[in-house]
């Protein structure tokens, strides 16, 4: 038998490593890419539950003073069905105006609002809200 093609140079094996070597590295780039936007996504998932379970407390604050004209807020925090926490302070400016402090925590977020709360007391010790002008103070 004769061999018509004989290599004796060895440029395959080389070849293949270093094929193999780039791969590696475009797995490995791709991978820590992924990683990198599931913990992006996860971080804004908490800021976004961290603002809904201050929402869910205003929504408890505006049902509680039409109940009672008198509601100061939550002495401290209570649990939030969503897994965060919140705080609820109410100060009267008047007969008529209140002014109202949230404050909620999801994870490591931390937002806090406040506003203003204008009721008509015809029918006291209930009320209904006339008008609710808040804002987001900022966080963490």
């Amino acid at each position: 038998m004769n061999k018509r093609y004989q290599n004796d140079q060895g440029f395959v094996l080389p070849l293949v490593l270093v094929a193999v070597a780039i791969m590696a590295a475009g797995v490995g780039y791709v991978l820590t890419r992924g990683l990198s936007e599931l913990q992006a996504n996860t971080q804004n998932q908490d800021y976004q539950l961290c603002i809904l379970t201050a929402k869910n407390a205003m929504a408890i604050l505006q049902a509680e003073l039409e109940e009672d004209i008198n509601y100061t807020g939550t002495a401290t925090k209570v649990a939030d069905e969503n897994g965060g926490y919140y705080q609820i302070r109410v100060s009267a400016l008047s007969e008529k105006l209140r002014f109202v402090e949230v404050d909620s925590e999801f994870g490591s977020y931390h937002q806090s609002f406040n506003g203003e709360i204008e009721l008509m007391t015809a029918a006291a010790p209930k009320s209904r809200i006339i008008r609710f002008n808040w804002k987001l103070l900022g966080g963490v």
